[in-house]
């Protein structure tokens, strides 16, 4: 078994890297099931060498399977990441009629880093565009003591920005209702609405959540975006949004 302690090893130490990552940090998931799937990738070309003997045609085709398989994965994924960064830079973002905060984790009744980054966007865009009305979006989650859009006001009258400027949408799950619901608000105030919206979330989430602001029925979008500052965190999130958009092509157009 020597000839395959490498192979035994990377898996091992991918393996126990990607528990870590899923069950002991908190937003880390995507990180922690990537390593996993190296570890059994690792398994598997240890299963081939160990077929390599027996079927040496069976086990170079499956290699070459599994190797370009990997290359043509990462070559798409990187691509997806490289669009996703560069997607809301360079964007005039000013005059919306309203923006749309998008919730994220709320711990207790305290933002989480990923929702403090939008809210804090969010007042720099309230400041810069004082005619906006802020729609602040998230339902409550597991764990959290309040929904995501009570805290986002909380929040956001703290640090300066006027209630009467806030509206709270507090039953969305997920990004797709984030939107659906803004938009049914905007509507129930203004029913013939065919102005400018301004999603507000990170800039990872930038693609995906333009994408399902269009579906929603916003024919004029545009976004602003935070960031959390934590590099690992945001690669993660970045990976996310990527495999997001793919599914968002494939089965939400």
């Amino acid at each position: 078994m020597k000839k395959y302690a490498s192979y035994l090893i990377t898996a091992a130490a991918c393996l126990a890297v990607g528990l870590f990552f899923r069950f002991a940090l908190m937003g880390y998931r995507v990180l922690g099931y990537g390593f996993m799937l190296i570890a059994l990738a690792a398994l598997y070309f240890m299963a081939l060498k160990i077929l390599e003997p027996k079927a040496p045609r069976t086990a170079k085709f499956l290699d070459k399977l599994g190797s370009y398989g990997i290359i043509l994965f990462s070559f798409a994924l990187v691509i997806t990441v490289a669009m996703i960064a560069v997607d809301a830079k360079g964007e005039d973002n000013g005059g919306a009629d309203y923006a749309i905060v998008l919730g994220a984790g709320v711990n207790g009744e305290e933002p989480s880093a990923s929702l403090a980054a939008r809210l804090r966007a969010a007042k720099e865009y309230a400041e810069a565009n004082p005619d906006c009305v802020i729609i602040v979006s998230g339902g409550k989650g597991s764990g959290e003591n309040i929904s995501e859009a009570e805290c986002m006001r909380r929040w956001l009258v703290r640090n300066g920005v006027d209630e009467a400027r806030i509206i709270m949408e507090d039953r969305s799950k997920r990004t797709e209702e984030n939107l659906a619901f803004s938009r049914e608000i905007i509507l129930s105030r203004e029913p013939d609405f065919d102005g400018r919206v301004c999603v507000i979330t990170e800039i990872y989430h930038v693609t995906r959540a333009k994408l399902f602001a269009r579906k929603a029925g916003f024919e004029s979008v545009v976004s602003a975006w935070g960031w959390t500052g934590l590099p690992v965190l945001t690669a993660n999130y970045y990976i996310r949004e990527a495999l997001g958009v793919w599914h968002f092509l494939v089965f939400s157009r």
